[in-house]
């Protein structure tokens, strides 16, 4: 009996949630359009109805959620129904054929599992282990999807792939449950969550914080252009001579170079403030994008490619979570986390559609100078951030 929950709060709990948790996302990410295309026949146009459903689920789904964890104080519990709900969305998925029906359950498992991301970064910077040594396992999980899941798509049936994505999710909403040690707030016990709370009418206070505005302005710029980069990066290799064979190669090498910028967060992101971090992030999606408007030399662009993508993005994604959390009352980070991502949702479908519009009248590269232009903007804005840089969260 003594050893019958030593899974249950150790560090092997923590690494299999975000693991298996990443897994999906990561397989979502990478092998959705394959799967219409190549596994199911979708036409291009079919296909990008299909994968536009994640950002207009999340609009909705985001705020919600972050409300009611804010709202009820159980975060592994509503983090576990998210996840089981996406789950038997993916086996629903892994059987149908109707576009609309795809639309519908893709916006509805991308919208879930992206609901989850909120509490899953704050969750490892409130756990009883540092926040690089727990969320390190994601970045694995999120590397280690695409070559699995191509693997199965290439040698069995493609429906299986999400098959595949229910099992994981499965294991990271049970994984959830079984975690100890969390304190999201304040006044948390260590192994106990707080009953619900009353709403002071105080929880959207956090807009009137011209810090955060203005951090909102630049993530709705960053998000936007970090998605279409996502979308286009491919495509632009392809564009230089690459063989679409080591696309999804150098992605995945680009993820596993955010190995040591995770790991060793604690190292540099309480010491430095949120305007100097922010600052790095945005500046180096700059710096990638001069290399793709100006650069025609395929090595010299995929080692932009891969020291530099999944980098600026892991940076600022620990920025947003540190500057929420130095503005923000403890009872309102998860709602504030929400609205945050309900916004950068609708900045990206708008900065993608005009994106694809500019991408098919004039080029590739046109585009990113556009980007370019774009980030030199949210770069300026980062400029004028002043948070408050005493409290610790990834040490």
């Amino acid at each position: 009996m003594r050893n019958k929950f030593r899974y249950r709060g150790s560090y092997f709990s923590y690494a299999i949630t975000y693991f298996a948790y990443f897994f999906a996302m990561g397989t979502m990410v990478n092998m959705l359009s394959l799967y219409l295309t190549s596994g199911l026949g979708k036409t291009d146009q079919e296909m990008t109805f299909i994968t536009s459903a994640s950002s207009l689920f999340g609009i909705i789904t985001n705020p919600i959620v972050g409300y009611l964890n804010d709202r009820f104080r159980k975060p592994k519990v509503l983090a576990a129904v998210l996840l089981f709900t996406a789950a038997g969305a993916a086996l629903l998925f892994s059987i149908s054929k109707n576009t609309f029906v795809l639309y519908v359950l893709s916006g509805a498992i991308s919208g879930l599992i992206g609901a989850v991301s909120p509490i899953s970064e704050r969750v490892a910077s409130s756990g009883k282990y540092r926040y690089g040594q727990i969320r390190i396992w994601g970045t694995i999980g999120f590397a280690a999807a695409p070559p699995i899941a191509g693997s199965i798509f290439e040698y069995a049936e493609s429906y299986l792939v999400f098959v595949m994505v229910a099992v994981v999710l499965v294991v990271a909403a049970v994984s959830y449950l079984l975690l100890t040690g969390i304190r999201f707030y304040s006044d948390d016990r260590p192994e106990a969550e707080t009953a619900p709370v009353q709403d002071k009418g105080g929880r959207l206070s956090f807009f009137k914080n011209p810090m955060f505005l203005l951090f909102v302005c630049i993530g709705m710029i960053y998000s936007g252009a970090a998605g279409l980069n996502n979308a286009y990066s491919p495509i632009l290799l392809q564009d230089l001579g690459l063989s679409t064979s080591l696309v999804g190669t150098v992605i995945s090498v680009s993820v596993l170079v955010e190995l040591p910028i995770v790991l060793f967060s604690n190292v540099y992101m309480d010491r430095f403030s949120c305007k100097t971090l922010a600052g790095l992030s945005v500046g180096l999606m700059l710096l990638q994008f001069l290399f793709y408007s100006f650069c025609r030399s395929l090595p010299v662009v995929l080692v932009a490619m891969i020291l530099l993508k999944a980098v600026c993005g892991t940076i600022f994604m620990m920025v947003q979570l540190k500057l929420i959390r130095g503005v923000v009352g403890d009872d309102s980070v998860s709602t504030a986390q929400g609205s945050m991502s309900s916004i950068n949702s609708v900045a990206t479908i708008v900065i993608q559609n005009a994106g694809g519009w500019l991408a098919g009248s004039f080029g590739i590269q046109p585009l990113y100078i556009a980007l370019s232009v774009l980030t030199a903007v949210a770069l300026v804005l980062s400029l004028f951030l002043k948070v408050d840089n005493t409290k610790k969260f990834f040490s």
